[in-house]
């Protein structure tokens, strides 16, 4: 057998062997062994990425398949945001809407806790003092699971997965396709296919972004071939799936021309409102204002940009200055977001590089960023020249050394780290592109 090939299934094995070692025995405290073997993981996948033209694009596809489901049988162990939605499937499997009360309301009162909302789950549960934050799509996914499996909790999270994996399919799919309607290389799918954060985060912690970026792709498959209604209900569900692609809107709307943006904005808003309709009620616009808000004036993790700005905060004041740095920080990426969306319309950028832009601003500016938030930019990365996102996918992953046996407390050098060499990555690959964009202008 050649060398390469022995070196490809030397590369297969070993990212079969992390995976089942990340699925079945490894524990969120062990930072040793999850960095370790991540770090095998994340070599064997840049070997596989960096000889792709070894490797056909159907093979690429079947091993992004095989990866995903060495963890259908696994109880998610990194993350435990899992447990909230067997909580609130089982609320509304029982006629309750998942946004109407805190968790914390059926354990003072158990006499209104419908089966399966008890003291045991409630343990489990990350954040019982706030409201949930879970569009449509995955309620009714969690609802299914409640149904299918209303006593196991490791049933539920298999039922929750097998929706998570046929969305990873469609996208698999889908993206090569995608990709030559970009005039690249459908090989590029590798870059998003085999992606170990990908796969750990999306099918393996069971993150509802493997929804959200099946339905961006089919939404940018029908853009491609024209298809305004059919893009505008793709990204109505994207949106159905996370709420975080509305930042994609205005920049749609502006590329748009006015005729089409009417009829995009018409079958947006309809397909929204039928998804979105079981849920609606005051206490649905309760629970996710008050959920969403604490995203920028409570919550904090791996902000790198923003702990500089905290820090100047306990200089000057004194105190964690979050709800005034928090509110200036979402109106910063609010407006920045429109300017960028300006900018690209007028300057006619390429639609992959400006959603790109958008979802890192937002990153970047975000008071919470968990591994599996930046999906998206490894999903548009693969679209573009822009790889700062691969090493961000690697580094991010340190942010699980902050778990103990005892609790969690961040590592601020691991999130230094992070943001210094993705900041410095993407400076570096900007400056690259726009002398390369530059030479093609004045080439013969």
């Amino acid at each position: 057998m050649p060398r390469y090939r022995i070196l490809l299934w030397t590369a297969i094995a070993l990212s079969i062997l992390g995976y089942l070692f990340f699925g079945y025995k490894l524990e969120r405290t062990q930072t040793f062994q999850l960095i370790s073997v991540y770090s095998l993981i994340f070599t064997a996948y840049l070997y596989l990425v960096y000889n792709k033209n070894s490797i056909s694009i159907s093979t690429i596809i079947v091993l992004g398949l095989v990866f995903r489901l060495l963890f259908l049988f696994c109880t998610p162990t990194l993350s435990d945001d899992f447990y909230r939605f067997i909580w609130d499937g089982r609320l509304w499997f029982n006629g309750i809407n998942p946004f109407a009360e805190l968790p914390t309301y059926y354990i003072k009162n158990v006499e209104l806790a419908p089966p399966g909302i008890n003291l045991h789950l409630y343990n489990l549960l990350n954040s019982p003092s706030h409201y949930t934050v879970y569009p449509p799509i995955p309620q009714f996914i969690n609802w299914l699971a409640a149904w299918l499996a209303t006593d196991s909790i490791w049933l539920s999270a298999i039922i929750m997965r097998i929706p998570l994996i046929i969305a990873e399919i469609g996208t698999l799919i889908l993206l090569p396709k995608v990709l030559v309607g970009f005039n690249l290389n459908s090989k590029n799918t590798i870059w998003y296919a085999l992606n170990p954060l990908i796969i750990i985060e999306l099918t393996g912690n069971l993150h509802h972004e493997a929804l959200m970026l099946f339905f961006i792709v089919l939404f940018l498959a029908n853009y491609q071939q024209g298809k305004i209604y059919g893009a505008a209900f793709a990204l109505a569900m994207s949106v159905a799936a996370k709420l975080l692609p509305l930042m994609f809107i205005p920049y749609l709307l502006l590329k748009m021309k006015y005729k089409e943006s009417l009829k995009f904005l018409l079958v947006f808003g309809v397909s929204l409102a039928i998804v979105f309709f079981p849920l609606l009620d005051a206490s649905f616009f309760r629970g996710i204002e008050n959920s969403l808000l604490l995203y920028y004036q409570k919550f904090e993790f791996n902000a790198g940009i923003y702990y500089v700005f905290r820090q100047l905060g306990y200089w000057v004041k004194g105190y964690n200055m979050i709800a005034l740095i928090g509110k200036i920080f979402a109106l910063t990426v609010t407006i920045s977001i429109f300017y960028i969306s300006i900018k690209s319309a007028i300057k006619k950028w390429k639609l992959p590089e400006t959603l790109l832009w958008i979802s890192t601003l937002f990153a970047f500016f975000s008071l919470i960023l968990h591994p599996w938030y930046i999906s998206l930019i490894i999903l548009f990365g693969s679209m573009t020249n822009y790889r700062f996102g691969i090493l961000w996918s690697f580094l991010i992953m340190g942010t699980y050394a902050g778990y103990s046996a005892t609790g969690f407390k961040e590592v601020m050098w691991v999130v230094g780290i992070e943001f210094i060499a993705v900041l410095a990555m993407l400076i570096i690959e900007i400056i690259n592109q726009t002398k390369l964009k530059a030479t093609l202008k004045v080439a013969p």
